[in-house]
This record gives C-alpha cells, sequence and structure tokens, in this order.
C-alpha cells in the first residue's frame, strides 16, 4: 500500500516537507462551488511578506496547485517569491482533486461538471480575487497564469470588467487564447471532440480524466524506470501534446509529475479548448447552433473583447511550444491594450511544460518574473506602455516559422465517428510526429533530433500494431460471444414455443371435452321430453351446469398449464442470459 506514497504526497504535505508554513482556504463562488486555495504566507525563514501586493498564481488545464511545488523549492516559483517576500496564493480551478465540492451538489452529479472555461474565468477567478484581497486588506494583487490560468484570466478581465483596477498587473506564461495554429497531436482529436463530449457526457458524468489510484500506481512504477520513463512516460503522455525539449526537461520529474498530472476537469472545458482549435476566435462555448440561440440569441457564440482589457499584461512564451504556437501567442499581443511586454524563454527549445518543469526554470521563467513584479510592485509605478489601443487582429504579420519540413495538413475523416482510427493514425504517423518535432537551432540537433524522431516512429508505431491486434483479438472474442448468445436465445425460444404448443394441445383437448359433454347432456335431455317436462328440464339444468362446471374447470387448468409453461420459458430465458452476462464477464476480466 506505501508502493507509491511519495508519489501521492498533496500541495500541502509538499510544501510543508520543503519548510514551508501553508493554509488551507475555502471560496464559494456565486454558483456554489467550493474552491480550495493553498497559501504560502511565509518565507522558509518565517519572514512575513514585506512586498505591497499579494500575489495570485494559477494553474494550466488538467492542473493543480501541486504543478508548482513538486520540483522541491529549488524550482518553484510560489516558493521562491514567498522567499522574495510576497504573500503567495495558489489557485484550484473547480472539478480538480482539491476543488471537487459544492453546496448543494456532489461530484458525483452530471450538474456539477456542467462548466467550461467560461464558468472559470466568470466565477472562479473574481471569488478568489475578492478573498484573498479580502483576507490580505489589498486593492490589488499580482496574477500569474500558466497556459489555461491565463485563459481564463483573458475570460474574467473581458466578462467582469470590474475587476481589472484589482489587478496590479498580469503575467502570462505559455499564454493561451487562440490555438488556430497549434502543432500539438490534440489537433488531430479536436475535430472528435463534440462527439467525445457525449460520450464522457452519458457514461461519467461529464467528468474528464479525474486523479486515479492506477497513475499513481504508474507513477510510482514504469515512470520510475528510466528506459520506460523516458519511451512511455515522457514521449507518449507529455510530449506528444505539448512539444519535446531534449535538452533541459528535468526527467527526474516524471514520476512526480504522473503521480499529481492529470487531476481532472470537465468534458465541456477540454471541448473548450478543441473549439479553439478548430475555430480562428477566441469565444464562449460553442453548445451547437439550436442552444446558441437559447444561450446568446445567435447562432455563434460571442467572442470575448480582449481589446477592452485595461491591465497592464507580460507574455513569456516558448519558441518550441507545440501548443501555444507563437503565431497565436502574436496574435494575442496584438488584441491587448497595454503590453507591458512579450518575450520568448531564453532556450529556443523551450516548450509547454518547461514553464513549470525545466531543469533551466530558474534562468528561464523564474528570475524573469521576479523581476517584473519587483518593478510592477512598487506604490510608484505606472503602465507607460504603448498607448491603450489594440491592433486588429487581420493587421498581425505572421511568425515565419524555420521549420525544415512541411507540417501536412489532415482533414478530419468523413461519416460520424467518434475518434480517429487507429489506421488513420497509422498511416499519418510520420506527419503527427513530425508536426510535434523541435525546430532544429544548430547542427547537433539533425543527430539528436532523428533519433528521437526514430525513437517516437518506433514507440508510436508498436503501440499502434499492439492496440490493432487486441482490436482485433477483441472483435473475435466478441462474435464468439455474440454467436453463443444467439445459439443460446435460439434454443431458448425454441423450448418456449415448444411448451406452449402442448399448452394449446391440452386446452384444446379440455375444450373440446367440455364441448362433448354439453352436447350429450343436451341428447340425453331431449330423449326424456316425451316422458316428463319437468325431468327433461331438471335434466338439461344439471347437464349444462355441469357442463359450465367442466369448461370452467377445464379453463382453469389450461390457464395453469400456460402460467405454468410462460414461467418455466422465464426462468429458462433468465437462466441463460444470466449465464450469458456472468461468461462475457469472465471474459472481459481475462482479457483485462
Amino acid at each position: 500500500m506505501n508502493l507509491f506514497e511519495n508519489y501521492s504526497l498533496s500541495t500541502v504535505e509538499m510544501i510543508r516537507n520543503d519548510g514551508y508554513e501553508v493554509e488551507v482556504h475555502n471560496v464559494i463562488t456565486a454558483d456554489g462551488y467550493i474552491l480550495e486555495l493553498h497559501r504560502i504566507p511565509k518565507s522558509k525563514g518565517g519572514k512575513a511578506p514585506s512586498r505591497n501586493h499579494p500575489v495570485f498564481i494559477h494553474h494550466g488545464i488538467l492542473g493543480t496547485s501541486a504543478d508548482w511545488v513538486l520540483a522541491g523549492a529549488a524550482m518553484s516559483l510560489p516558493m521562491q517569491l514567498a522567499d522574495a517576500g510576497y504573500d503567495v496564493w495558489l489557485a484550484n480551478c473547480r472539478g480538480n482533486t482539491y476543488s471537487r465540492k459544492h453546496i448543494s451538489m456532489t461530484y458525483k452529479q452530471k450538474a456539477f461538471w456542467n462548466f467550461s472555461l467560461h464558468e472559470v474565468g466568470k466565477y472562479d477567478l473574481p471569488s478568489s480575487i475578492d478573498y484573498i484581497l479580502s483576507m490580505t486588506n489589498s486593492s490589488q494583487l499580482h496574477y500569474i497564469g500558466y497556459s489555461m490560468g491565463s485563459c481564463v484570466f483573458f475570460i474574467m478581465a473581458s466578462e467582469r470588467p470590474e475587476y481589472q483596477p484589482k489587478i496590479r498587473s498580469q503575467i502570462s506564461l505559455a499564454p493561451v487564447a487562440f490555438l488556430s495554429n497549434t502543432r500539438s497531436s490534440l489537433r488531430f482529436m479536436a475535430p472528435y471532440a463534440k462527439m467525445l463530449n457525449v460520450v464522457y457526457q452519458r457514461m461519467w458524468k461529464g467528468m474528464f480524466m479525474p486523479q486515479s489510484n492506477m497513475q499513481k500506481f504508474l507513477a510510482s512504477t514504469i515512470c520510475r524506470e528510466r528506459i520506460t520513463q523516458r519511451m512511455i512516460c515522457e514521449k507518449c503522455i507529455i510530449f506528444s501534446v505539448c512539444g519535446s525539449d531534449p535538452y533541459h526537461f528535468d526527467t527526474k520529474l516524471i514520476p512526480l509529475i504522473m503521480g499529481h498530472f492529470p487531476a481532472g476537469t470537465s468534458a465541456n472545458l477540454a471541448a473548450h479548448f478543441a473549439q479553439f482549435i478548430l475555430k480562428d476566435t477566441f469565444g464562449q462555448y460553442d453548445w451547437g447552433r439550436s442552444m446558441n440561440m437559447r444561450h446568446y440569441n445567435s447562432t455563434e457564440p460571442p467572442t470575448y473583447d480582449l481589446k477592452s482589457i485595461r491591465v497592464p499584461i507580460t507574455l513569456i512564451y516558448g519558441e518550441n511550444d507545440i501548443l501555444a504556437d507563437t503565431i497565436d501567442v502574436m496574435k494575442l499581443k496584438a488584441q491587448l491594450p497595454m503590453v507591458v511586454d512579450a518575450f520568448p524563454a531564453k532556450s529556443p527549445y523551450f516548450n509547454h511544460v518547461d514553464f513549470l518543469w525545466s531543469s533551466k526554470v530558474n534562468e528561464h521563467v523564474n528570475e524573469p518574473v521576479k523581476e517584473i513584479l519587483q518593478k510592477t510592485d512598487d506604490l510608484g509605478w505606472t503602465y507607460t506602455g504603448p498607448a491603450a489601443n489594440a491592433t486588429a487582429v487581420d493587421a498581425v504579420v505572421p511568425v515565419v516559422s524555420q521549420q525544415p519540413f512541411q507540417v501536412l495538413q489532415l482533414n478530419p475523416l468523413s461519416g460520424a465517428i467518434l475518434a480517429p482510427s487507429l489506421e488513420f493514425f497509422a498511416e499519418n504517423l510520420d506527419a503527427i510526429i513530425a508536426s510535434t518535432m523541435p525546430l532544429p537551432v544548430d547542427e547537433r540537433d539533425v543527430a539528436v533530433f532523428e533519433m528521437e524522431r526514430e525513437q517516437q516512429r518506433l514507440l508510436f508505431g508498436g503501440v499502434i500494431r499492439f492496440a490493432q491486434a487486441a482490436e482485433k483479438k477483441y472483435g473475435q472474442l466478441r462474435e464468439g460471444i455474440t454467436n453463443e448468445i444467439s445459439g443460446w436465445a435460439d434454443d431458448v425460444a425454441t423450448g418456449a414455443e415448444s411448451r406452449v404448443k402442448q399448452t394449446a394441445v391440452l386446452v384444446n383437448g379440455k375444450i373440446a371435452f367440455a364441448g362433448h359433454s354439453v352436447a350429450g347432456a343436451v341428447g340425453k335431455a331431449g330423449h326424456s321430453v316425451a316422458g316428463a317436462v319437468g325431468k327433461a328440464e331438471h335434466f338439461v339444468v344439471g347437464g349444462v351446469g355441469k357442463a359450465e362446471q367442466t369448461v370452467v374447470v377445464g379453463m382453469g387448468k389450461a390457464q395453469n398449464y400456460v402460467s405454468y409453461g410462460l414461467n418455466k420459458a422465464d426462468r429458462a430465458v433468465n437462466g441463460a442470459l444470466n449465464a450469458t452476462v456472468g461468461r462475457v464477464g469472465r471474459v472481459l476480466w481475462f482479457w483485462k
């Protein structure tokens, strides 16, 4: 039971293990969700905050506050900010491991998961900001958002403009708003997001990728071994989505990452991100044309007004971030009126997860962030950047990629299918791998990247072949089970039909016997008419009475026979079905 103990520590436990005080605060949103905030109120040495404004830090999609501290104090931005004199607060948005409570619902109810990015920005952030300002007796705070954390900030600032004056400065790490140029493998799944969302709604009530004991088990076993760690946990799970950094990613953190990530969200929220990939807009959740009319009085969802955001914002992005592509970041920058600065991390290999877990995170992220905060935290500081207006997005000059290869544009498969088939991935494997590879910078990259590309080709090719073999085997098992069920059903139906026929013969015999008795009684009654009418009437009445009694008895017995036959048939059918379910269960158990 202690196999993965070290990989299942909570955020609070990890912060305390590094020698810092930590507090847990619960915030109730306007729509009833209970969010858990984690606060680092003092430095490691126990010094109280000396800075003018608190810092609020928000995680990315499927993440938690644990993402910021699992690498330890030497790499943790929140802990380093606490040591620098800031009052640090870590967010946990609705639906993740730490925020799965509601004032009137449980997370097992479908209604609990009926939210997207819109609700996180409109309700979670305002409630958390008000709480932090109240607890710290401040009028403003600094906001740092990573990936989704930046996205929901833009939503809040657009939808709740009254909160803009409460933000001293905002820093977006790996900023996300537009995603139409993403090179992540997620773009191959985006066209099927709505159909997959339907599946998640029906099977898991809308819950998407929650934290599980299985991932902690994998973290402490497969992801601990060096070969499987790099080939499976790193390539399959992390870099196919976020990009590959062969030089700076700290692979020692993989078991810890897998022990805390993913931490769960709603299927609607994931579909909202897929919407950004498919549409070249940053807009509210698309419910479908008819439902959009009910929600927005329009067939298309409204876009968020980025040009209305009057908050000093700094954008820090990665040049090798295949999820938040540089072109999309520049498109975002052009729409924001008050950009203090926008610059890439120093390493040209910097990808999406390097903002948290690069071995160079202090040099490339933490130190620049501390410099920005030191400047903007001064009470005399004011925004002195370009005029508070934004460039039309059409005027943005696209960043020319130095990619040495052409990324293929793969069209979605035709037909109403849930997701791309294995054949689709097998046929397009080289193009998919090429799109997720880092951009070469110098000569040394050629050999390193080619080796990495070949590793991915072998790995994913093997996974696809294994999945195809498993699918074929499953098909054979399913066909065999289906044939067996059909045979059992035919046998049961034949037996039931035979019993019904036997019962019908018995009923017909009883009815014929009853009719014969009536005819005999009537005949005897007619023969006696010449002797005595009274006696004849007596015989007729008696005969008819007996005949009626015989018919009633015969029909009663026939009904009993029918009921007995049908009940026995029902028991036989139920027995066959129970046996079938039991065998199917054993087959599936064996297969798993």
